[in-house]
């Protein structure tokens, strides 16, 4: 039996948002502006070379030959949706996310599997309503190449997927500002949140610090008379005064000092 075949290309998966609750509403009304959606969408894919290969459920799945014509026409593709969409009332109005990978693919008759697949699938999901998500594989492609800013949202787990995948958010139109709103935040382990916790933790590493010299002083001045206890002493009066005083006044610990 032959090997599968397989082959690299940029996959173009796109959904509706709240798709199960826009049928709730309207069902009629929605399958016929799913329809219209994937016009517009099939028609920004054509124009950059693409192919749709998949159409089940709500969403749409389209091949590329360059990473960079699959983000195009997701750009353009996001561009007309939002003038199509603008008309439409506020709790019916049908927004999409995209996703874009470049990835490894296995090919089954006209349809393609595989994690390439997969990833572009993820990426949508991570996508805000309106927005794009690319793979750091396609953002690597296209930096330089197209107007749109980048958002890195760092290396996100995916399901089913074995290693993280390097996230970018392109920045769309109105819906640039929030794009930072998805982006993981790491809490810095010793910084100084302006909280009187963020005090203490540096006041703290300071003091011991300080505390290991004059020890080190200490024994080797004159290892009989351990004077750096009364030191220890004065400096831990100073760090609990503080969080004492503000238990006594009735604020919080946590809060931000003024």
């Amino acid at each position: 039996m032959p090997p599968p075949e397989r082959r690299l290309t940029a996959i173009f998966c796109a959904d509706v948002v709240g798709y199960s609750r826009l049928v709730g509403q309207d069902e009629t009304g929605t399958l016929a502006r799913l329809d219209q959606a994937r016009a517009i969408l099939q028609t920004a894919i054509a124009a950059q070379g693409g192919r749709v290969f998949n159409l089940a459920g709500d969403g749409l799945l389209a091949e590329f030959p360059s990473a960079l014509g699959a983000v195009q026409a997701a750009i353009a593709a996001q561009d007309s949706l939002g003038v199509w969409a603008a008309d439409q009332p506020e709790g019916q109005r049908m927004r999409l996310r995209i996703g874009v990978n470049l990835g490894d693919v296995v090919v089954s008759g006209a349809d393609l599997l595989g994690d390439g697949v997969n990833v572009a699938a993820r990426l949508q999901e991570v996508a805000l309503p309106g927005g794009i998500c690319l793979s750091g594989a396609v953002h690597d492609q296209v930096r330089g190449r197209i107007e749109t800013g980048f958002a890195d949202l760092g290396p996100r787990p995916m399901k089913n997927i074995a290693e993280p995948v390097r996230v970018y958010a392109l920045r769309m139109g109105a819906d640039a500002h929030r794009v930072e709103s998805v982006t993981p935040q790491v809490a810095p382990v010793v910084a100084d949140d302006g909280s009187l916790f963020g005090h203490f933790r540096r006041r703290l590493i300071g003091g011991v610090m300080l505390l290991a010299l004059l020890l080190v002083i200490n024994l080797m001045t004159d290892p009989r008379d351990l004077w750096v206890r009364w030191v220890a002493l004065g400096l831990a009066i100073m760090l609990v005064m503080p969080m004492v005083r503000r238990l006594l006044s009735g604020r919080p610990l946590g809060a931000r000092s003024k």
